[in-house]
């Protein structure tokens, strides 16, 4: 709901339209119909994208954290030992190393890996 100038007042007391920069708080005849609705849309599509999200991230269990750096949750298996990290560290260690961190065996390859859904 956009009040007019003299219904809005500062914290301080003061009217809004005393303010120096209050024009372009309600000031928006420059601003088209259409770029309105689509900041409108944009605004209520990210608000629901946000809500989706929040609602997905489940808690992150200490199992589930790279035990590396217990900063990201695992991401990556490595291949042929299955020992898993998260890609961070798995592509930090590879840059200099080839063994696994864990059984020193060559890393031939390395998978996305995402836990599996519990029952």
């Amino acid at each position: 709901m956009i009040l007019s100038r003299n219904e809005l007042r500062l914290d301080d007391g003061s009217a809004l339209s005393e303010c120096p920069r209050s024009r372009f708080l309600l000031d928006t005849d420059y601003i088209s119909e259409e770029e309105k609705h689509r900041v409108e849309l944009m605004l209520a599509f990210l608000t629901e994208e946000s809500k989706q999200a929040a609602a997905s991230t489940a808690p992150t269990s200490e199992e589930d954290l790279c035990p590396i750096c217990y900063a990201h949750p695992i991401s990556a298996i490595f291949k042929p030992c299955s020992h898993k990290s998260c890609k961070a560290c798995i592509n930090q260690h590879l840059m200099n190393n080839k063994d696994c961190f864990f059984c020193k065996a060559t890393i031939t390859g390395v998978e996305d890996y995402s836990k599996p859904a519990s029952s």
